[in-house]
């Protein structure tokens, strides 16, 4: 693998997603017939897997439409191995997409994806790049960080679908190969573009879009009735409930049926001020101490209407990481 594609490094990204030298990391970009999965396949999956003994780009190619259980079932179980998955609009198509097939082909019904990050919505919702760039498409974004020249592929995302329906007939080797170059182009390019949160408002981001807290996938934190509620996914699930938390009076509901977490924590609102009393809790939270807004084991999280979104995720991570530790795992 080209040293160009070494993996990316950041000390907040670090912090967000855990070290990097202990998470499996994976790119992931698919090819499908349409956009539909009622009524469209999964034609290719390509996955860049980072992990301690170096870079492994793999491909999951389906010969015929027959062929696309198996393929998929192939990319799933890779899929299933990592701890973090990197898409561009993931969300809204290759996840969303890959779920569908598995609905209309009865795969899997309990699989969980790893946590991901969706470049895409970090730079749409969070970045200045959206006023900067004509619009936000993959292609545009590589050519704003310099990538354009690294791709070697002559088609579109369009063209391979058509390129797919012929090989179906022909089984033309060079027309695999056109449909697999763009591929593994499309998964390339996007792992080098991890720098762009460079450009982005990256503590909101997070506080926005979620991270994970090993097992836990926090999805959404907000203020609400003088309580700081945390919601998310469980990668492992189960079923608990609790109204304490060490000397908090709180709410921890989990589920492992729609295998989400929800937990509610009193926050002390005074003159203007939200304020996390860490003291109650049985935490080491002297990381705390760098934050101005840090005194005495009590943490502003909100100051009118602005959220100190670094120190509340921060916060959030310790609170999960607490919570994890007296679930009956």
């Amino acid at each position: 693998m080209d040293p160009k594609y070494i993996q990316y490094h950041s000390r907040l990204l670090d912090f967000y997603l855990g070290s990097a030298m202990h998470k499996k990391i994976g790119v992931l970009d698919i090819e499908t017939t349409g956009l539909s999965p009622q009524n469209s396949h999964f034609i290719l999956g390509g996955l860049l897997i980072y992990q301690e003994e170096g870079v492994t780009l793999r491909q999951y190619f389906a010969e015929s439409l027959e062929e696309e259980r198996e393929t998929l079932l192939a990319y799933l179980r890779d899929i299933q191995q990592l701890d973090i998955l990197i898409t561009y609009n993931g969300k809204h198509f290759d996840l969303k997409f890959l779920q569908g097939r598995m609905r209309a082909l009865s795969l899997w019904e309990d699989f969980i994806f790893p946590f991901n990050l969706d470049l895409y919505l970090l730079i749409n919702g969070h970045s200045s790049l959206r006023k900067l760039l004509p619009n936000l498409k993959q292609k545009t974004v590589e050519n704003f960080m310099g990538l354009w020249g690294d791709r070697a592929d002559e088609i579109s995302g369009a063209e391979s679908v058509e390129l797919y329906k012929r090989f179906l007939y022909t089984k033309d080797p060079e027309i695999r190969r056109l449909i697999m170059l763009h591929n593994s182009d499309d998964v390339l390019q996007l792992s080098q573009l991890l720098p762009v949160t460079e450009k982005s408002d990256i503590h909101k981001a997070f506080f926005s879009l979620g991270f994970p807290v090993e097992d836990l996938h926090v999805s959404k934190i907000a203020f609400h009735s003088g309580n700081l509620q945390i919601c998310g996914s469980q990668q492992n699930p189960l079923t608990y409930a609790a109204y304490q938390l060490d000397d908090c009076s709180c709410s921890l509901d989990f589920d492992r049926y729609s295998e989400e977490f929800s937990m509610e924590l009193p926050i002390i609102k005074r003159s203007g001020l939200m304020i996390a009393d860490t003291r109650v809790f049985d935490k080491d939270f002297s990381a705390l101490q760098k934050y101005d807004t840090y005194d005495s084991g009590f943490l502003v999280l909100k100051q009118g209407d602005t959220v100190h979104y670094r120190e509340t995720n921060h916060f959030v991570k310790l609170i999960t990481e607490r919570v994890r530790e007296v679930l009956p795992i």
